[in-house]
Order: C-alpha cells, then structure tokens, then sequence
C-alpha cells in the first residue's frame, strides 16, 4: 500500500492493524515513523476506533498522547504521508 490520494488515506486508516504493531497491555495498534519537523518519531495509535499521537526524539517528549479527531487524522496522515508509506513498506517486509 501506498498512500498517494484522499481514498489511500481512508484504506489506510481501515486498515491499520493490518500495518501496525499491537501493544497487548495497552489494547491498541500502533505505527512508528520518522518526524521530519523536529528529527525523532512519531507513534500513531488506534485504540477503540479513537485515534491519538506522540512524538519522541532525543532533545523532545511529547508530554501526553494527543487524541485525534478522525479529521485530524486523515489530515496527519496527508502531511506525514511520506514517512508513514517508507514504514508500512518496512512493516511488510518478512523477518
């Protein structure tokens, strides 16, 4: 899958667990990706159709997942979209 259109994005986000690790004690998929603004990662989650964000480097933390309108997400998911293509190619690839 590629993202490359309003329609990859919508797939995307129905997908996600097909692209994403799950995190067994928190109960929510996840997906890592490089943040190009401020040099660290990303970590984009689902957890009961809610969909939040938090971002990690080494000079940054953000403080608190940031929970994400379905708006808000289709709109993330848009301008990361790069990134997050490179890591769902890495995340199809078999170990």
């Amino acid at each position: 899958m590629v993202i490359r259109n309003s329609n990859d994005i919508q797939r995307f986000l129905n997908e996600f667990s097909r692209f994403a690790a799950y995190d067994q004690e928190n109960e929510k998929h996840y997906l890592v990706f490089h943040d190009k603004e401020r040099g660290g990662q990303y970590t984009l989650m689902l957890k009961n159709n809610e969909w939040s964000l938090h971002g990690l480097g080494e000079d940054y933390c953000d403080s608190e997942e940031l929970e994400l309108s379905i708006e808000e997400c289709q709109k993330f998911v848009w301008q990361h979209r790069k990134a997050i293509n490179k890591s769902i190619k890495e995340s199809l690839i078999p170990s």
